[in-house]
């Protein structure tokens, strides 16, 4: 059985030091040191060299065995992966966060009309009583202001402002709020979020299932314009055919 490698260098390490001593000695004078006693320290040495190599090749062996078990533990959890993993619990959350983005730009466009609305109607009122240099928000006397450019608000006097608030800007909140100590997943949505619709097309393609979950059925087709079935259609979401593979 091949020694460990520390113990084979240490003996080789011996052997040397000895035949070293030994030439000193008939270097010194010393007759006692025999011709044979050299050589048979040479030899020793020779086979202490053997025992090293035998205990690197064994290290070695072991050293692989040992890689190979690992790389084939490895790939017995990559096959397990594979074959149970599930991106449906990925598809409802991304499901899921759309119906919430489309209930939040639903919600801040009818809260912005409203008060487009009302805007419109007391700056015009402004108008009506006179606003000029000298007098920029006549309807003060009556206790409001308004404005319709950005942002979109009216003003009471004493109760305060109703101010539109875009819905991007909602839903940046939103992210920086869910993400607050997620800078990269926030850097990551940004850029996504802004990408040419073939490279969403390939984020969605990327995520088994994800694409059929997206995918408009023909009832919502038919609500969207020209330009939002483009971009749709570029993102990979335009109805499956009928009779055609999903």
């Amino acid at each position: 059985m091949p020694l460990d490698l520390v113990t084979a260098q240490q003996q080789l390490d011996d052997a040397r030091a000895t035949l070293a001593t030994l030439q000193e000695q008939v270097r010194d004078g010393d007759a006692s040191v025999t011709p044979e006693q050299l050589a048979d320290q040479r030899h020793l040495i020779e086979y202490a060299q053997l025992r090293v190599t035998a205990a690197q090749r064994a290290e070695q062996e072991a050293a692989a065995a040992a890689l190979d078990a690992r790389a084939r533990a490895t790939g017995d959890r990559v096959y397990d992966l594979v074959t149970t993993d599930s991106t449906a619990p990925l598809t409802d959350a991304v499901r899921a966060v759309i119906d919430a983005v489309t209930a939040l730009v639903q919600a801040a466009d009818k809260r912005e009309a409203t008060i487009r609305e009302v805007a419109a109607e007391a700056t015009n009122m402004n108008g009506e009583l006179g606003a000029g240099p000298g007098n920029h928000w006549p309807t003060r006397r009556y206790g409001y202001m308004a404005q319709v450019t950005p942002p979109v608000s009216v003003s009471t006097i004493e109760e305060g402002t109703a101010r539109a608030v875009p819905a991007g800007e909602l839903l940046g909140v939103a992210l920086a709020a869910a993400l607050v100590d997620r800078a990269d997943v926030r850097q990551q949505a940004a850029q996504t979020a802004s990408a040419i619709p073939e490279a969403v097309a390939h984020s969605i393609a990327g995520v088994p299932g994800l694409a059929a979950a997206l995918r408009y059925t023909p009832e919502e087709w038919q609500t969207l314009d020209e330009r939002a079935r483009y971009e749709a259609s570029a993102q990979g979401r335009r109805p499956v055919a009928e009779g055609a593979p999903a």
